[in-house]
């Protein structure tokens, strides 16, 4: 697309106003420093589709954050956390991330590769006790932590669905031995290591007992001290905490009847509750990579390493350490999606530009829902990139 000099005077005033910051929150709070960005045409355009599409696909209630130049530009909330109490979406609400919890939990398992806790690619079965990949005709030997985490160790079980809030758990061996309700499948090889991609939530499990076993405490522990807090993800937990329940969102199934939460032995594959705040903040750190506002959690380095792809891929899937590489209306981003009952979540980084969007829904159907904002996101960003051009 081509423009005159006095169309792209016209048009650089026009993102000039859509993507500065002009209005910022009171708090000198950096979880509370969110621009309330409503001048960005975007804003105005996602919060249309936003409040059309949640009615129609039955999803109560969905929070966003988009990121410009590595910092939130502004965070939008839709619809209600509640229906029968008519409770709205807030910043602060908190939701299930299904499988995005696996980019967080990747956090704490590259923490262990700085403290020389485990190596990359060292084989990890000999650094469990409390369970063993069952032998077969793979060779177990080469299923290491870069695989695991690449979606590349050969790995079985693709998900876990998780049993309703209230419910004794399954310990990790039990669910890693096969006593799921939702597929009754044991973690285990089911192709060579390092052949091909392959996802598996079953493999995150085998990192999370990782974790637990070499640091001698809880998988919900670790992460909390050693990555969440430190982060500033102070709303953010592995457990449904009883002090969360007056923010939390109620799910609700693809007919728009609540459900219970669901609540996950898999902690580390699926289990994470946190803000579209917290999340997006998050999503500023594996932008921006800031040494300061990493807190020592991890090094610069490590986190470009995660967002690195991974060999081999295919046509299925690509990975780096945590970190999905997806292709949608032909344009490649780095992130992950995540999807519970109930729950409904994505997050899209595209790192040469510094930007991304972040969207959590409490509806089973909330992919109906980040989809076409999503798409409303690309356009805008392929148009700033034109103009740049």
């Amino acid at each position: 697309m081509k423009y005159t000099s006095q169309a792209k005077k016209f048009f650089a005033v026009t993102l000039s106003v859509g993507y500065l910051a002009l209005i910022f929150s009171c708090s000198a709070s950096r979880s509370q420093d969110v621009i309330l960005h409503t001048t960005d045409p975007l804003y105005g355009e996602i919060e249309k589709l936003g409040q059309e599409l949640t009615i129609k696909n039955n999803v109560p209630g969905a929070a966003v954050a988009v990121i410009r130049d590595g910092k939130i530009a502004w965070i939008q909330s839709i619809g209600y956390a509640d229906l029968a109490s008519k409770k709205p979406v807030t910043p602060e609400t908190i939701f299930n991330i299904g499988s995005i919890s696996k980019l967080i939990s990747a956090w704490g398992f590259m923490q262990l590769t700085e403290k020389d806790l485990v190596k990359l690619d060292d084989p990890v079965d000999p650094l469990l006790s409390r369970w063993h990949l069952p032998e077969s005709e793979f060779d177990r030997s080469k299923v290491t932590l870069r695989r695991i985490l690449s979606h590349t160790a050969g790995l079985s079980v693709h998900g876990y669905g998780g049993s309703d809030q209230g419910k004794p758990l399954l310990s990790l061996e039990e669910s890693l031995n096969g006593k799921t309700k939702r597929n009754g499948e044991t973690v285990h090889l089911i192709s060579e290591p390092g052949t091909k991609w392959d996802y598996s939530g079953g493999g995150f499990t085998v990192a999370q007992l990782l974790l637990e076993e070499r640091t001698n405490q809880s998988f919900t522990t670790y992460m909390k001290n050693n990555i969440l807090l430190p982060l500033g993800m102070k709303h953010s937990s592995y457990d449904w905490k009883t002090e969360m329940m007056v923010n939390s969102a109620t799910a609700y199934d693809e007919n728009g009847n609540p459900v219970k939460k669901r609540i996950f032995t898999e902690k580390a594959a699926a289990g994470l509750q946190t803000t579209i705040k917290d999340l997006a903040h998050f999503a500023e750190l594996s932008i921006t990579r800031d040494p300061k506002e990493l807190n020592k959690v991890l090094k610069p380095g490590t986190i470009k390493l995660m967002e690195t792809p991974v060999l081999p891929n295919s046509n299925e899937g690509e990975s780096g350490l945590g970190y999905r590489f997806m292709n949608y209306e032909g344009f490649r981003t780095v992130g992950h999606t995540g999807e519970n009952v109930g729950w409904s979540a994505a997050l899209f980084l595209d790192l040469p530009t510094q930007s991304g969007i972040i969207v959590l829904c409490n509806g089973s159907n909330g992919d109906r829902v980040w989809f076409p904002i999503y798409q409303s996101w690309l356009k805008t960003l392929k148009m700033k990139n034109e103009f740049l051009k």
